[in-house]
């Protein structure tokens, strides 16, 4: 009957209500899973630039240092050239000796340094010396600029890694936003069902209680007629003698029977 299809209907509703709570919860629970992940990913990209950033700042210090140390270099190499031009003194990158793959001769002591002051107008200077102290400097700015071309090569591929580093935490990232985008959307819809589900229920259980008043006043109605129907049929039959008697007394006048 109408009740049992009611109560039916209200206690799938509750099994469906039961199942989709469940599943809006394993939803909730994974969005909660997602946000974490977001957010570890944007933190891990945001060290990884802060420690680039540290290394560019690092090799961009080191490079100056290198270029300032090249200007002095150059300018003390061109002073020292220019002194022999000027003072006609033959000039060569290395030594006699060292070219004979020989040690320079101290007279004296190794270990002192060699005289810096002459006398006379003219400065004959000791030639093998400045030209070595020359070909030293030579070296040194040769190395300097080497050490430059190294940090140079040095920082183009640990940009080259950063970049293919950032890029895969992108990647990951733009995938668990999809994913948390996914989840939401699914989230969205299964509450969507809630919200009309409960309107079902909400609709049959108003049906129920409209089917079960209906039932409680027809109840009241036949218990009503149980109880007064013996007294309502005494007093009809009392009513119908009595319009009997009255019938009876009124043919009597006409005829003339009743005085």
């Amino acid at each position: 009957n109408d009740m049992e299809d009611l109560n039916a209907a209200i206690e799938k509703a509750d099994q469906s209500l039961a199942h989709l709570d469940s599943e809006s919860k394993d939803l909730q629970s994974k969005i909660e899973v997602l946000k974490d992940e977001i957010k570890n990913s944007r933190s891990d990209m945001k060290e990884l630039l802060e420690l680039r950033n540290e290394d560019v700042t690092e090799f961009k210090r080191a490079m100056k240092d290198d270029a300032d140390a090249l200007v002095l270099l150059n300018q003390a190499l061109e002073s020292l050239t220019q002194f022999y031009k000027n003072n006609k003194l033959e000039l060569g990158l290395v030594s006699k000796q060292q070219k004979a793959g020989q040690q320079p001769e101290y007279t004296i002591d190794q270990d002192k340094a060699p005289e810096t002051t002459w006398s006379g107008g003219n400065y004959g200077g000791k030639k093998e010396e400045t030209t070595g102290v020359v070909a030293i400097m030579q070296m040194i700015i040769e190395d300097v600029e080497k050490e430059m071309g190294t940090a140079r090569a040095d920082d183009a591929k640990a940009e080259a890694r950063y970049e293919k580093e950032r890029a895969a935490m992108q990647k990951t990232l733009d995938a668990q936003l999809a994913m948390k985008l996914t989840t939401e959307k699914e989230l969205n819809e299964v509450e969507g069902k809630v919200a009309d589900m409960q309107e079902f229920k909400d609709a049959k259980h108003s049906d129920h209680a409209a089917e079960q008043e209906l039932k409680d006043a027809l109840y009241s109605d036949c218990s009503w007629v149980g109880t007064h129907f013996e007294s309502r049929r005494d007093a009809r039959k009392a009513e119908m003698a009595g319009l009997e008697e009255a019938k009876s007394y009124l043919a009597g006048v006409e005829s003339g029977d009743v005085i």
